[in-house]
């Protein structure tokens, strides 16, 4: 078989940059392969993404070395036109930064129009590529009024309907829904097989990988350090989780078996998908000559308060377009609560109203029917400005929020307002810098670090106001997992000094991990609220709403003879085998 892709001794480092981002890589791809590539942030794997596409060294300045060859040539001697026969596409971390059209439509088929293809044929890879995505019924939609997760789905249509030969693609599913991950993950795998093309994807969510990937690599400060099958580089579970790489629950569960030498379940091994995992745990309890009769779950409930709400909405609907012809109902009659300590996730589907329902929480959106109060006081007489001291709001991208030239300064733009002296101002820039780990970084330009760290400058330009509220939207985007948990450890930590946080995701280990309460909406709607572990019990309503359970979770489901349905957490699975092994039976747990 061919090779669609190889690379030989790559090294690179970009312009005004002291170390190289990539060192001496070499890698084979084959025609057909689906090649998987992992690592922590900042381990080069997006600027191998571009020089594989002949981006780097065509349109980024700086010093390469080595040889890319795709399809045969080398693209240090072939301009990027050179390629477009040969079918390279890539979809891109940011999908704002390959939009352009006025509508869906118009990104989507930009680039079948270029090849100039029958309107017939068009219209056919159109409707298909938008049925993947499940966009359809979005073509007159203009892309910036859609949510981030939408904006990523218009990307990936835009670059499947041109079906390549060789398709790049660089976290493609960081901000989908989880159903949607996997929806993604299917597609690119059916149009490998239909049309023979070669998939090379950047990616954190190792669950959906392991499913589809051929073979991965994984890399670290510029260089692979490990690459095999899924298998084989989850067999080094410790090597890989030093690197930042998060294994899938159940090969996680697999690891953690072994950390506490829990022989009598050694059979388990490492799995890495689900049915694998409850073929080897059956395996194991049906050995088993002792029944261990019912295990009866006891939730949590969410306690009755008497403390004063930071937020409470009342009938909320947003419309967007309210007026048009292109109106939008976006929030649906909304009532809810939020309460100081409440540590609350927002989950939903991709344009479910998450964002938009936060972002009356401040001011940003004002109700187009209803009212929304934030500390007694209604939104729709009061300022952004006026509001921000008692609800802070970190955006998904960090980008959207930094200006200033220093660290420094962007803490302290929302303080200076507040008319604090110059001491209280100083304190509080300290104050938030130790919160976020950032000590030492005052004079940094905000903008030249990683994008964990500018998360990190966000949330500490918030901090310094005080707020009563944190509002946290796609904390962890991009992330790899060390970086992941970092950031929330510290999100989790701002909480249980007292501040009530409010944090979006589509990472259900992260909500199953630290939400003490969960809000699932759907179509502008709130169809579920309650502590964590009952809401992710309630997998009829959250399949109706586009919502999986953590993995461990829907293990624990698939065998609940044995496991309590409201197993949220590897822990939680690791503990109840341990009970098991004492010999536990008919015993409740508090969830």
């Amino acid at each position: 078989m061919e090779n669609a892709v190889e690379i030989r001794g790559l090294s690179f480092k970009y312009e005004d940059t002291e170390a190289s981002v990539l060192n001496d890589v070499n890698l084979k791809v084959r025609e057909g392969e689906f090649l998987g590539i992992m690592g922590p942030t900042g381990a080069g794997k997006t600027t191998l993404c571009l020089c594989v596409t002949g981006l780097i060294p065509h349109t980024v300045s700086g010093q390469l070395a080595g040889e890319v060859i795709v399809v045969g040539k080398k693209t240090s001697e072939h301009t990027l036109y050179d390629f477009v026969p040969q079918g390279v596409g890539m979809v891109f971390q940011d999908p704002e930064s390959q939009l352009f059209g006025l509508d869906v439509e118009e990104d989507v088929v930009f680039a079948l129009e270029y090849e100039n293809l029958p309107r017939t044929e068009i219209r056919k890879r159109l409707q298909w590529a938008l049925n993947v995505v499940r966009l359809d019924g979005f073509e007159e939609r203009f892309p910036y009024f859609l949510s981030g997760g939408q904006k990523q789905r218009v990307a990936i249509a835009s670059v499947l309907a041109s079906r390549p030969k060789i398709l790049v693609l660089d976290e493609p599913t960081s901000e989908l829904d989880p159903i949607g991950k996997g929806e993604v993950f299917r597609a690119i795998d059916e149009v490998r097989r239909t049309f023979q093309c070669t998939i090379i994807v950047v990616e954190h969510d190792t669950e959906n990988l392991v499913r589809f990937a051929d073979r991965l690599v994984v890399m670290n400060k510029g260089r692979i350090v490990l690459e095999g099958t899924p298998g084989e580089i989850f067999r080094h579970g410790s090597e890989v989780q030093k690197l930042g790489v998060k294994a899938p629950q159940v090969t996680d569960l697999g690891y953690l078996i072994h950390e506490h030498r829990m022989n009598e379940w050694a059979e388990y091994g490492t799995p890495l998908t689900i049915e694998e995992a409850r073929d080897r745990l059956l395996r194991v309890l049906e050995k088993r000559n002792t029944p261990f009769g019912t295990h009866a779950a006891q939730h949590r409930t969410l306690e009755a308060r008497k403390d004063e709400p930071i937020v409470e909405t009342k009938d909320l609907w947003h419309i967007y377009g309210m007026g048009t012809d292109r109106e939008i109902a976006a929030l649906k009659g909304i009532d809810l609560v939020i309460y100081p300590n409440d540590f609350v996730a927002f989950i939903g589907q991709n344009g479910s109203g998450k964002t938009t329902l936060a972002k009356h929480f401040n001011g940003l959106l004002k109700p187009s029917k209803g009212s929304v109060l934030v500390s007694g006081r209604d939104t729709k007489t009061a300022s952004v400005s006026e509001l921000s001291g008692a609800v802070g709001y970190c955006f998904q991208n960090p980008d959207h929020q930094i200006f200033n030239t220093t660290v420094y300064d962007e803490i302290a733009y929302g303080p200076r307002n507040l008319k604090l002296s110059k001491d209280q101002l100083h304190d509080r820039i300290l104050e938030a810098l130790r919160a976020v780990g950032l000590e030492g970084y005052e004079k940094l330009n905000p903008l030249f670090l990683g994008k964990g760290e500018r998360q990190k400058v966000a949330v500490a330009s918030i901090l310094a106001m005080h707020p009563k509220l944190l509002i946290v939207d796609e904390p962890t985007t991009g992330m790899d997992w060390r970086t992941l948990t970092t950031m929330m450890n510290l999100i989790k930590n701002l909480n249980e000094s007292g501040m009530a946080v409010v944090f979006i995701t589509h990472n259900m280990e992260i909500v199953a991990e630290y939400a003490k309460r969960v809000i699932v909406l759907f179509d502008g709607r709130v169809v579920l609220d309650g502590p964590t572990s009952q809401v992710f019990s309630q997998t009829d309503l959250l399949m109706k709403a586009l919502i999986t359970p953590p993995q461990i979770t829907q293990l624990a489901q698939m065998l609940k003879s044995y496991f309590s349905p409201s197993t949220i957490t590897v822990r939680d699975a690791c503990e109840h085998l341990r009970l098991l092994s004492r010999g536990g039976t008919n015993h409740a747990a508090v969830i």
